[in-house]
């Protein structure tokens, strides 16, 4: 769980989230994902149903508190397109999270 293991997942998941349609998420676990917001990753918490609610720094810290999800969705990735983001990344105020 070293910098350097997070930088080079950070940078990974950076550029597969780039290559996603606006509006996708990587998704770690049923309470947590990242999306790109144009400049970089950005975590966010899901309430119940799946629907985005709190965003979080995406740093060393939710690395450590979300390793063994991040090694096992780098294992396999899944993504989903959500509109709600994508609504609010095109529209950046309706995106008070």
């Amino acid at each position: 769980m070293t910098s350097q293991e997070f930088r080079a997942f950070k940078a990974n998941l950076a550029m597969l989230l780039r290559d996603m349609p606006i509006g996708t998420t990587a998704d770690f676990s049923d309470v947590a994902v990242a999306y790109w917001d144009g400049t970089q990753v950005i975590g966010a918490y899901l309430r119940d149903g799946g629907r985005l609610d709190e965003d979080f720094e995406f740093d060393e810290n939710a690395w450590e508190s979300w390793h063994d999800e991040l090694v096992g969705w780098q294992a396999n990735p899944t993504f989903t397109e959500r509109e709600e983001l994508k609504s609010s990344l095109q529209h950046p105020a309706q995106r008070a999270g």
